[in-house]
């Protein structure tokens, strides 16, 4: 049985009509993969590639990790010759297994009749139990969360990328693997086509990366190519974020939506997506460019092919760039969940969990933040989630000032109206006019699509990046002095994680850690400190607030940091539920970035 709503389920029949032009989640062919028309073969070269495979299959993480999973790669003969671990850590195993919730997600789903609890394998979670307790009064005696293959969508592995099997609707619960959790291939897709390709090596010495003598073809192989084989480009921003927001935004074609009947049965909900955010506190298990030395002499040796294959720019932050292209691409994903529910509401309005849960589920006060600041749209009527709508404001409006950056006004001022006209959509009716959503979603995703080419024609050089935190914390700070729709101050406690996590993210970029602490970890920066003490209480200004705070190196952190899951979201929920405005405007105005 499917714990998807009547609307949902109504979509996922959809689906299968369409099942030839469905996303692939992980062979990542389709047109709402936005990055996909800026990689490809570099036009002076041309080169002929082997024949892909016909077919995608998970191998799992236990064949990733012969080779992911190494205490001390460089002692290896093999990677001597290739000098792999300067272009991969190849130890990403050892943070993914130990630290990682994704390798814990089809555990969170076990309740007390789940088959590996009965037999003494595992432990039951009990935000798994409440949620089964309360689906069982209608779905039946016999209901397991872990068996529902709603549930297995973002809790489990799929055996094949949607694209090659049946659609959703005839998912049954022999469709997933479930010994990984949320596997490596979920996120780099499925692994069959390129296990063996993406090793292969030639001696080759005069063509080999200085100091090694053997050639791995793979590692330039254009995007568009690689795709072919079955891996995703998460160096591309938006493709990565796509592939995260499937799963932590929702995607109805791709059987991962999180239903307010889901909600209301005890489902945590689901906090804004920020790429970076979520992939720092993953923890990162990957090198950023400025720590693989092969990737630091391509910059330097080739920047065309650097930018065309690794999506590396010379001369500006990489992780300034990730953040800015993420942030349009989460507004992407956005309009994309919306528009498919709209597009299977009918006349019964939109579900409610394409609304902006605040919007209800908030204590009245008086006075109000809501009132203070304003609204679009009619008063008093639930709206689309706005954080990444007020992120994108601010971003855009900094690269509209910057060089090359002369087009991106346009496109700013045709966020504003394309935001106003989705407000009106929203709340026309009082759970949304779906033909007006749908439009107005439309409309949102082509604008997002073009921003993204534009922004390739701006640099984010360090001045640049700390010039855009600027413009971050002033916005931050802004009280809700009038009306205008582009002065709107922040109200809502996403709009403030957003805010909070973007600020921490420009901050570690700029200020490197310096001290380490008797685990021999990095320490945050005093800059990062100071900002979290004043947001302490405040606003959720991490995911995982007991986790330290780096621990990506092998073996620098004792023991696991798995928390339980009902611990770590009740902790959070509280901050959430608290917020107000006032003391984060005040605590924002006191940022002093960069020493200044």
């Amino acid at each position: 049985m499917s714990a998807l709503s009547p609307r949902a389920t109504r979509a996922a029949g959809l689906a299968a009509g369409f099942a030839g032009l469905l996303l692939g989640l992980l062979t990542a062919t389709g047109p709402n993969r936005a990055a996909h028309a800026r990689d490809g073969q570099p036009k002076d070269e041309k080169k002929d590639f082997p024949k892909p495979p016909a077919d995608h299959k998970l191998v799992g993480a236990a064949v990733c990790q012969d080779c992911h999973d190494r205490e001390d790669p460089s002692k290896n003969p093999l990677y001597k010759q290739t000098l792999g671990y300067e272009f991969v850590r190849l130890w990403e195993n050892k943070v993914w297994g130990v630290h990682d919730l994704h390798s814990t997600a089809f555990k969170n789903l076990l309740s007390k009749d789940a088959e590996l609890v009965k037999k003494g394998k595992a432990q039951a979670n009990p935000t798994a139990q409440l949620m089964e307790n309360n689906l069982k009064r209608y779905k039946g005696a016999d209901y397991l969360v872990s068996t529902d293959t709603a549930c297995l969508a973002c809790h489990a592995s799929v055996k094949l990328p949607i694209t090659e099997q049946a659609p959703p609707a005839k998912w049954t619960p022999a469709s997933f693997s479930v010994l990984d959790g949320v596997g490596c291939e979920m996120c780099h897709g499925h692994g069959s086509g390129y296990q063996q390709k993406h090793q292969e090596s030639r001696e080759d010495e005069a063509n080999a990366p200085e100091g090694a003598v053997r050639v791995v073809d793979w590692r330039e192989w254009p995007p568009a190519e690689k795709r072919k084989w079955g891996l995703v480009n998460l160096r591309d921003p938006a493709e990565a974020t796509t592939q995260c927001a499937s799963c932590h935004i929702g995607n109805v074609k791709e059987g991962r939506f999180v239903t307010h009947d889901m909600y209301a049965a005890g489902h945590p909900p689901l906090p804004p997506l920020d790429l970076i955010a979520y992939t720092r506190e993953q923890p990162r298990h990957w090198g950023l460019p400025t720590e693989m030395p092969y990737l630091t002499k391509l910059v330097k040796k080739n920047p065309k092919r650097a930018e065309d294959v690794f999506h590396i720019r010379a001369g500006e932050s990489h992780v300034a760039r990730r953040f800015v292209e993420s942030t349009i691409a989460t507004l992407r994903a956005s309009a994309e969940i919306g528009g498919q529910l709209a597009g299977e509401a009918k006349d019964d309005g939109l579900d409610y969990a394409a609304f902006d849960c605040a919007s209800c589920h908030h204590n009245l006060k008086y006075p109000s933040d809501r009132q203070d600041r304003g609204y679009l749209g009619k008063p008093g009527r639930p709206l689309y989630r706005p954080a990444t709508f007020a992120l994108s404001k601010v971003v855009l409006a900094h690269a509209a000032v910057m060089e090359g950056g002369a087009d991106l006004k346009a496109s700013l001022d045709a966020l504003f109206v394309a935001e106003k006209q989705l407000a009106d959509a929203f709340t026309d009716k009082s759970l949304g006019d779906p033909v007006k959503v749908k439009a107005a979603t439309t409309k949102v995703i082509a604008w997002a699509d073009d921003t993204l080419k534009k922004l390739g024609a701006v640099r984010y050089t360090p001045k640049a990046t700390q010039d855009l935190l600027a413009k971050l914390t002033e916005a931050a700070a802004q009280a809700p002095k009038d009306a205008d729709p582009k002065k709107r101050a922040v109200a809502d406690p996403e709009v403030a994680q957003l805010f909070s996590w973007a600020a921490e993210t420009l901050l570690l970029d700029q200020i490197p850690s310096k001290e380490k602490g008797n685990d021999g970890q990095p320490l945050p920066p005093p800059e990062v400190v100071a900002l979290r003490k004043s947001l302490d209480k405040i606003v959720v200004t991490r995911l995982r607030p007991k986790a330290p705070f780096h621990y990506e190196v092998p073996g620098g952190v004792p023991g696991p940091t798995l928390e339980a899951v009902d611990t770590r979201i009740g902790e959070r929920m509280g901050i959430f539920n608290s917020f107000q405005s006032a003391p984060f405007r005040k605590a924002f105005g006191e940022v002093k970035p960069f020493g200044k």
